[in-house]
């Protein structure tokens, strides 16, 4: 997941608990990148209602956002 995030946001250190929207290490196109590559390597279908901050805060949250969705 980690990779994913320094893919769309190259210059910011991160790991595991950075909160990415609070602290504005992802922004709203940032966000739409992700989700783009997220639906990409994992072949999952993110809808727009789903791309909440609770999903995408962490790199945590995201992975267990993914889980939820089947993902491993």
């Amino acid at each position: 997941m980690l990779a994913a995030v320094q893919e769309v946001a190259p210059a910011a250190a991160v790991n595991e608990d950075t909160q990415l929207i609070a602290t504005r290490t992802i922004d709203s196109l940032s966000l739409l990148s992700l989700v783009s590559l997220l639906e990409s390597e994992f072949s999952v279908t993110i809808r727009d209602s789903e791309i909440l901050p609770a999903h995408f805060d962490t790199p945590l949250a995201i992975r267990a956002f993914l889980k939820s969705k089947g993902c491993r």
